[in-house]
């Protein structure tokens, strides 16, 4: 995976749906890593047995077309900032997005933690319409209201979207397997109801 143009190596375990290993920046310390601590279904490999398997994902990820293993998250981490700094917004943010590959891997690197919503975000669920019941598509319907791209249903406001963009972005970042919240640089998550 390239973010911001920087070369990253990670383990997954696709029977799992899982990352299994922190963000390197080469396929050398990726290979030393793997070889000390993940394991084929046949067992252990050496380093260079690894070493082969970074440098062969190279060319072929296995987990995403070309497209969604090259990111850049410039504008992400500025209007992730933008939105911590004014959880209040009145307004969208034209062209928010969040690369639908990096959602997928940092859930896949996430242990979700089972912890009550604050007070006020269930009822800015509510108010957008999500569902209370099954919160995997929160994100994706904040982005889009955050965005502009589908309407604010009647009693809500963009500040409700932003809570609970916020919100769950943050679960994301705070609860890393692997700690990959330093290497994106995605700022401080933290939740304040």
């Amino acid at each position: 995976m390239r973010i911001d143009g920087q070369i990253y190596f990670f383990g997954f375990s696709y029977g799992g749906d899982l990352v299994v290993s922190p963000l390197h920046a080469d396929a050398e310390s990726m290979a030393t890593y793997a070889a000390a601590h993940l394991r084929q279904r046949d067992g252990r490999k050496d380093q260079a047995f690894w070493l082969t398997q970074a440098q062969e994902s190279l060319q072929e990820s296995g987990l995403s077309d070309r497209a969604g293993t090259m990111l850049d998250l410039h504008r992400l981490r500025r209007d992730l900032a933008g939105l911590r700094r004014d959880r209040a917004t009145v307004r969208a943010l034209p062209g928010l997005e969040v690369p639908s590959h990096l959602i997928y891997l940092l859930e896949a690197n996430c242990a979700w933690p089972a912890e009550e919503w604050p007070a006020g975000l269930a009822a800015s669920a509510k108010r957008l319409g999500l569902d209370l019941d099954d919160t995997s598509g929160w994100l994706e319907g904040a982005t889009a209201i955050l965005a502009g791209d589908v309407a604010i249903p009647r009693g809500a406001n963009f500040s409700d979207a932003a809570s609970v963009y916020l919100w769950y972005l943050d679960r994301l970042l705070l609860h890393q397997r692997h700690d990959w919240s330093k290497e994106l640089k995605l700022g401080d998550a933290e939740w304040h109801g």
